[in-house]
């Protein structure tokens, strides 16, 4: 067993963990600057505890880089009936923080379960996904293939956390682009997204119908509805080309910027380290997509290949969401950057995707063991 672990060690993909490492260290210090006050010269804890999260995320890459990903896939049913029974569990006994109804208490830690579940909707896509033949799929065969998509999206919606909710809907949704459909389905899907529409913009809340039209121009509040993106985008702005330096911002530490440590995060760090840092955290995030895509084209096993899709997929999708909603490119949905936004259990989920994407680079070559 130990010589084993020790050709894993020296197998691993270091680099892989070297991006998502710095990513997290920048989300460190921007949560550290987020908290700072300048007339006191005091910060707040939050980058304490997202230290400790870090910690147990980089625990969790190498236990997972250990374990056979193809273990964990055959034991898909019991797993993705654990998560459903977790996001009700949060409906029934989740804590309430500012109208929301998203964590429950596990001693000391506080998790957020929907952010738990990513993990579980990559490898159970994997699992839903394995008997794929390389034809494209019809509308027959992917509403065959929705089922599982519907109860986490309800019960996330309920809690309500829309962001989170539509992260899995675009997973799946890009994985059945990459996997092909026949063209009648995006016909389909045209007349489905015209109906549907309507049908979810009634059941949407006040503030999420606010951020949509604020987004769309329609409110032109800046110092009520449109607030938060409108301090957003200056705080962008101000930070020109080379940033006003570490702790050098003003927009979060005089309490301009709502949310700085956690959906605006970006922010923060574009004030203070300019257009030059933000260059670069772009291209960590399309460096770790890359070699995430990478890893699935070299893996000759189905469900591997499909997992590191799906990781790539949400790291894709929540930093092109987060990004644009920073500078005001797409509407605020609270979804979070990966690595560097606050959010313990994000952190964490994220780490271990990336661990269990490690495991299949280490066993990419085979098929069975």
């Amino acid at each position: 067993m130990f010589a084993k672990f020790k050709k894993y060690l020296l197998e691993m993909d270091y680099l892989l963990l070297a991006i998502v490492l710095c990513l997290a260290g920048i989300g460190v210090v921007s949560i550290y600057s987020a908290g700072y006050n300048p007339y006191t010269g005091e910060t707040d804890s939050f980058y304490k505890r997202q230290l400790m999260w870090l910690m147990l995320g980089v625990i969790s890459f190498f236990i997972m880089s250990y374990v056979n990903y193809r273990k964990i896939v055959r034991l898909t049913p019991f797993i993705y009936g654990a998560g459903i029974i977790l996001l009700l569990i949060v409906l029934i006994l989740g804590h309430i923080k500012m109208g929301a109804q998203r964590w429950i208490g596990v001693g000391p830690f506080r998790l957020q379960p929907s952010e738990l579940f990513k993990i579980i909707w990559v490898i159970s896509l994997s699992w839903l996904f394995m008997d794929f033949d390389g034809r494209p799929l019809s509308l027959l065969k992917i509403i065959q293939k929705s089922w599982m998509l519907i109860p986490p999206f309800l019960l996330v919606f309920s809690q309500p956390d829309l962001g989170t909710a539509l992260t899995y809907v675009a997973v799946w949704g890009m994985i059945l682009l990459m996997l092909g459909v026949k063209r009648h389905v995006f016909v389909t899907a045209l007349i489905a997204i015209a109906v549907i529409v309507p049908i979810g913009w009634n059941n949407l809340h006040d503030y999420q119908q606010t951020r949509v039209k604020v987004f769309l121009g329609l409110v032109q509040d800046k110092q009520g509805d449109g607030y938060h993106a409108e301090q957003s985008k200056v705080a962008v702005g101000s930070g020109g080309i080379t940033g006003k330096g570490f702790l050098g911002g003003t927009q979060a530490h005089l309490s301009f910027l709502p949310e700085s440590h956690t959906d605006f995060i970006f922010a923060v760090f574009n004030e203070e380290q300019g257009l030059i840092g933000g260059t670069v955290v772009i291209l960590l995030f399309l460096f770790l997509i890359f070699k995430i895509f990478s890893i699935a084209i070299k893996t000759k096993e189905a469900a591997g290949k499909l997992i590191a899709m799906g990781v790539g997929c949400y790291i894709f999708f929540q930093f092109i969401i987060n990004a644009g909603m920073t500078v005001g490119m797409v509407p605020i949905v609270g979804i979070p950057m990966p690595f560097v936004s606050y959010g313990g259990t994000s952190l964490l989920s994220f780490f271990t995707m990336i661990g269990i994407v490690n495991s299949i680079h280490l066993r990419r070559y085979s098929i069975t063991e």
